[in-house]
């Protein structure tokens, strides 16, 4: 009877181990899993862009460049029916010219000042590639009838040429149209988007004869949204509207 006893008692004693091991290993196992997360979540959040805080308002352009930022382009023209004159700043690092860059639009008010208005940090690609490849070699922003207008030119390199044009939509500044002009194997290829009737038309012409004849296609699209000024990257959008099959 005693050796029963004594029996039952050694293997309560052995289980009662065992759950306690498995308890203890299933906990390690979870202050792992969680250890992991939080390593994942720092490195994602070095990896996020900070964009600085530009004042709201100011009485001149240079009252909104701030930290190592310079006014690389500047434009003024009318872009509301206040008849006061605004003005547009791109603004690059000066320390690191394949930053992001921002572009400010910065509305004239009738006290003098100027309040800022759109900023866009999708408008302009960065100067440079991380391999240090200039994208393009002649860049402008100038203001005409209301449209701002952002041209882009790489002297014959594959990034082509491209402008896009932003008005005033019930207060939202949008993009209203796209010009691109590219050259391919033994082609060039013209291509006016406007993005407010859904209508495309493209030129291609045959540079391999020495006529250069040249082929001109209408295509039509629809779009879910108007695309923002600060909202949309013009590559983004161009990759969803439709090319020409000719090219």
């Amino acid at each position: 009877m005693k050796c029963q006893i004594i029996f039952l008692i050694l293997a309560a004693t052995i289980i009662s181990c065992n759950k306690k091991t498995d308890v203890k290993t299933v906990s390690i196992q979870k202050d792992t899993l969680y250890q992991s997360i939080a390593d994942e979540t720092e490195t994602e959040d070095e990896e996020i862009f900070t964009a600085p805080e530009f004042p709201k308002t100011g009485k001149t352009a240079d009252d909104f460049v701030v930290g190592s930022y310079i006014i690389k382009m500047k434009a003024e023209g009318f872009l509301n029916d206040d008849g006061l004159k605004d003005v547009v700043i791109a603004l690059q690092n000066e320390n690191d010219n394949g930053d992001s860059r921002a572009v400010l639009v910065l509305l004239k008010q009738e006290t003098g000042e100027y309040k800022l208005q759109d900023i866009s940090w999708e408008a302009l690609d960065p100067e440079y590639t991380e391999t240090g490849y200039q994208m393009y070699t002649s860049e402008e922003i100038f203001i005409e009838n209301k449209i701002l207008h952002i041209m882009l030119q790489s002297g014959g390199g594959p990034s082509g040429t491209r402008e896009t044009l932003y008005k005033y939509v019930n207060n939202d500044l949008v993009l209203i149209e796209m010009h691109t002009f590219n050259s391919g194997a033994g082609a060039h290829l013209s291509s006016d988007y406007n993005l407010m009737t859904g209508v495309v038309e493209h030129e291609v012409t045959n540079t391999l004869r020495d006529s250069m004849p040249s082929e001109h296609e209408t295509k039509k699209f629809q779009l879910k949204r108007q695309m923002l000024f600060a909202k949309d990257n013009p590559n983004s959008v161009l990759e969803n509207l439709p090319g020409s099959e000719n090219f």
